[in-house]
């Protein structure tokens, strides 16, 4: 797992031999990032089911002014802090060790993006989180949330939201989607 570009590009991080943790390949990182462009500086991103932290680490590393990681496992939370003890972000960090339905209403304020990889086989997780998020107004108006999932399952995206783009990237899909707030959008 390496940082892919910005501040820390080329960095490795570390992490943990497991099955039940899948980071995001390199491939489908940049795609992500690169689908944001020039969004990233200076927002507030969330990492829901952040595994090893390589997402949120890559968005500090490309300027975000604060990340919040969301995940319950404790291994993995060392994982995330020795990661961004090894790259000088904790002070721009917060780690909630909590499942992510749970962490959710105690978040505060709005985040301008969201980054959510449930794991794959949980399909419902997709649904509950992004209904969650909904209604403890967590998404800024202008928002993004970013949806890994596996690319042979069907996500179903609920009401008060539209789909802003949708791509394959091998064994994986990445969906965005933001929130519909009003009635002009």
């Amino acid at each position: 797992m390496r940082i892919i570009a910005g501040k820390d590009k080329g960095r490795r991080l570390k992490s943990l031999k497991r099955r039940d943790v899948r980071p995001t390949t390199d491939r489908t990182k940049e795609s992500i990032f690169n689908i944001l462009g020039p969004n990233i500086a200076g927002t507030r991103f969330l990492d829901l089911y952040s595994g090893f932290g390589g997402i949120g680490i890559e968005a500090l590393s490309r300027g975000a002014k604060e990340v919040v990681f969301v995940e319950k496992d404790r291994r993995n939370i060392k994982v995330i802090k020795d990661n961004l003890n090894l790259v000088d972000y904790e002070k721009i960090s917060q780690i909630i060790n909590n499942d992510v339905l749970r962490a959710l209403p105690i978040l505060n304020g709005e985040f301008d993006l969201i980054f959510m990889d449930p794991p794959y086989e949980e399909t419902e997780l997709y649904t509950n989180t992004l209904n969650k998020i909904k209604s403890y107004n967590l998404l800024s108006d202008k928002g993004i949330i970013i949806i890994e999932y596996d690319a042979k399952d069907k996500i179903e995206i609920p009401e008060g939201y539209s789909i802003i783009k949708e791509k394959r990237y091998g064994k994986a899909g990445i969906i965005l989607v933001k929130e519909i707030k009003g009635k002009d959008e």
